[in-house]
């Protein structure tokens, strides 16, 4: 019984399985959160290609899933344009995760001085950091630099016994986007 579940998922698995040229004619077409899932799927053929892994770490970016750029990270380091991305790649991850201390244990991070970045989280990192945001019921509201119609609210909210950090973006006070880390 066993081994008749082992090959019916091992087929399963070898007919959902995904070429490079799949993973390049999704992410030419920005289905980046597709991207993302089916290249984590591939990861072991195609783990020494550089361009398969900055494929795979720029669409997780892009489609908000940033824990999953962990795997590629690891492997980027063979070119200075792959380390380039690796540190890129790993700030945001490290801002992420001092963002979510910070505000799950009450941690002062006003010291720290990271390199900037164009994702979203980093710009809010740098803004609380900066101390640039308004306090209110426990959330923290910042305005965007570039649009004054947009506006973000950064808070943790425990559910099931575990703390997530939201970040929700306004536009004229009504949610356009919801981001969940932890």
């Amino acid at each position: 019984m066993i081994k008749t579940i082992i090959i019916l998922i091992s087929i399963l698995q070898f007919s959902f399985a995904t070429n490079l040229n799949d993973i390049k004619n999704l992410y030419d077409s920005k289905k980046f959160a597709q991207v993302c899932i089916k290249s984590g799927n591939i990861y072991q053929n195609y783990k020494d290609n550089e361009e398969f892994l900055n494929i795979f770490a720029s669409s997780c970016l892009k489609a908000d899933m940033i824990n999953r750029m962990v795997l590629p990270i690891i492997k980027l380091y063979k070119t200075k344009e792959a380390r380039e991305n690796a540190v890129y790649f790993t700030t945001i991850l490290f801002e992420k995760k001092l963002l979510y201390y910070a505000l799950s244990d009450d941690l002062d991070i006003s010291y720290v001085n990271l390199p900037k970045t164009n994702y979203i989280l980093s710009k809010i990192f740098d803004k609380y950091v900066k101390g640039e945001y308004d306090l209110k019921n426990d959330a923290y509201w910042f305005s965007d630099d570039n649009n004054s119609n947009l506006s973000y609210k950064l808070s943790i909210e425990e559910r099931n016994g575990v703390k997530k950090m939201y970040l929700r973006t306004y536009r004229k006070h009504k949610i356009i986007k919801v981001r969940v880390y932890w």
